[in-house]
């Protein structure tokens, strides 16, 4: 009866190890995948660039010019289609 106890307890103790050692795996795994979402996170970052920030402040400084410009023509058109409305010899 006591072999019987030291086969069973050498079989759990190796159970227990392979338990232990695919647990290790699982674990490196689990880091293995974290490390590569990491590495494909940097590869996708882009340091702050102040040169950019005011090369864009720039062209949306022109582009604001522009669309003001725009505005007044058009402001200066309404004003001149009221101008003709009222006038009734213009049509």
């Amino acid at each position: 009866m006591n072999k019987i106890k030291e086969q069973l307890a050498g079989v759990a103790a190796l159970i227990g190890v392979l338990v232990a050692i695919g647990g290790g795996f699982v674990k490196y795994g689990e880091v293995m995948t974290r490390m590569t979402q990491m590495e494909e996170s940097l590869k996708n970052y882009q340091p702050f660039n102040p040169d950019g920030l005011v090369q864009e402040m720039g062209k949306q400084s022109a582009r604001i010019a522009v669309l003001e410009k725009t505005n007044q023509i058009l402001e200066l058109e309404i004003k001149e289609l009221k101008a003709s409305s009222k006038n009734p010899l213009a049509n």
